[in-house]
């Protein structure tokens, strides 16, 4: 009798669980246990995003970091400093960038580690993922550091 009432109990709460789970699918839920969702292709990346999340990045960031990414698969950064640019694309939601060049003006030193963070980071074959109107880079040994972006577009690329 003890045993039943076991095998009862346990396959009740094993029909609430999966009942919650169908809920959840039904109701439009993400399948991501965050929210967030990787990035497939460069269309999901075409417009201007601008860095508002600074928390892991290498140093706080100074001023606007803009980054650009255009249809044809070419990324424009604004550091603070000197520009960058390149082609980039986006393989199993990592962003993958050809020779990037920058323009070669002389900052304020800070600026200028700003920029080449912000280089590192383009070449570095960063993981990519988006949760609404926002982006986040990871690279790093062990994704030691990411960057929040929030789109600047008037019409949000589709996440």
């Amino acid at each position: 009798m003890r045993d039943a009432r076991t095998i009862l109990v346990v396959g009740g709460v094993v029909a609430l669980v999966a009942l919650g789970a169908l809920a959840v699918t039904l109701a439009g839920g993400d399948d991501t246990a965050n929210g967030y969702v990787p990035v497939e292709g460069l269309d999901q990346l075409t417009g201007s995003w601008l860095a508002v999340n600074d928390a892991s990045a290498p140093a706080i960031v100074i001023g606007t970091v803009r980054l650009e990414f255009s249809e044809d698969g070419r990324v424009t950064a604004q550091t603070g400093c000197n520009g960058v640019r390149g082609q980039v694309s986006v393989q199993d939601s990592t962003l993958v960038a050809g020779p990037l060049t920058s323009t070669r003006m002389a900052c304020e030193p800070a600026l200028m580690e700003q920029e080449r963070w912000v280089t590192e980071m383009l070449g570095s074959r960063p993981r990519l993922e988006r949760s609404g109107p926002y982006l986040y880079l990871h690279w790093g040994q062990g994704e030691r550091w990411w960057l929040g972006l929030e789109s600047a577009n008037e019409t949000l690329p589709a996440s």
